[in-house]
């Protein structure tokens, strides 16, 4: 297969890149604007790669170039790249989902074989190895002797098709956690001191605010060695300018001040809960709005018939309470042969 290899943040956008996105399902994530913007704020070389059969494009993969040296506290400059390491496919801006699309007539096979040669020939011989995140157990079955195969945290997913209505989902979970959720919708519709905003393709969001409130939940996450990359606010506007993308704000009317924000990825059947941060109870937050944002995602997504939502990773106990199913994931590493 011929391969097209882009930087987000030098190369314009393909001409065929939003059809082809449509073609493949790929979410707002995958739109031009936000690669560029979020490869602007990364640590490591951010690449798109796409595979054309002819003139057919049958194949798209997002990469991190990850190697020596090493950017801890840094951004990867425009014409920086490690002389040794390893392509890194992941989901664009997370970790949680699978960073590859391929036409259904194009075996798993394709990424170690055709699309690892044509990282080699980019990236020179100090690419050494092909890392991909959220590798199914079939798939991983596919990819020949020599690999190494973890596994990595469950993903977890709404099965939105087996609901006719909420009050269907609601009739499908525990006796206390269907009373909780209805003692939460109550309290929602009683604080007359709590707004809840939501906004389509928005261009007017406050996301220094919104960047602000994203703390809270990125210093649960941070490493010691390599610490969080944080959300920039160039990331997140492009992010929610798209048509797809849902933002949802809980501020407190009183003060004016962002108790809760969250973000929805649509698509034609699975649209993905992105991102969720919320104010820590012991400075004034509630606990329970992240339960009413996801029973909220629920009446959204089987309003508009689609098939699952996916919730990503983590929060096992509370996504199973609420009648999510998990899938099991792994990361697999395949080294790249120098033929």
């Amino acid at each position: 297969m011929r391969a097209e290899i882009f930087d987000p943040r030098t190369d314009p956008e393909p001409v065929y890149w939003k059809q082809l996105r449509v073609t493949a399902g790929l979410r707002a994530d995958w739109a031009w604007e936000v690669l560029a913007a979020q490869a602007w704020g990364a640590r490591t070389v951010q690449l798109i790669t796409v595979l054309f059969d002819g003139a057919t494009p049958k194949a798209v993969v997002n990469a991190a170039w990850l190697g020596a040296p090493l950017h801890r506290f840094s951004f990867a400059g425009a014409g920086s790249r490690p002389w040794v390491g390893a392509v890194h496919v992941r989901g664009p801006g997370s970790g949680a989902v699978p960073g590859w699309w391929l036409a259904d007539d194009v075996p798993f096979t394709v990424l170690s074989e055709s699309y690892a040669r044509a990282m080699r020939r980019e990236l020179g011989p100090g690419c050494l190895a092909l890392v991909l995140r959220q590798v199914t157990e079939e798939q991983a079955a596919q990819a020949g002797r020599f690999k190494v195969v973890r596994p990595t945290e469950r993903i977890w997913t709404f099965p939105i098709h087996e609901w006719s209505d909420p009050e269907a989902w609601l009739m499908t979970l525990s006796r206390s956690r269907r009373s909780n959720l209805r003692g939460i919708f109550r309290r929602v519709r009683e604080n007359e001191d709590l707004e809840i905003r939501v906004q389509t393709g928005t261009t007017d969001l406050d996301e220094v605010r919104v960047i602000e409130a994203m703390r809270w939940n990125d210093d649960k996450y941070g490493g010691r060695l390599i610490p969080r990359v944080r959300t920039l606010s160039g990331y997140l506007r492009a992010l929610v300018a798209q048509p797809d993308v849902h933002s949802t704000s809980y501020i407190d009317r009183r003060t004016g001040e962002l108790i809760a924000f969250g973000t929805a990825l649509d698509h034609p059947t699975v649209p993905i809960v992105r991102s969720w941060t919320q104010r820590p109870a012991e400075q004034g937050g509630a606990k329970y709005l992240y339960f009413y944002h996801l029973s909220k995602q629920v009446e959204w997504a089987i309003a508009g018939g689609k098939k699952g939502a996916e919730l990503g990773k983590g929060k096992a106990q509370e996504k199973q309470s609420l009648g999510a199913v998990p899938s099991d994931q792994a990361a697999m590493a395949v080294p790249i042969r120098p033929w």
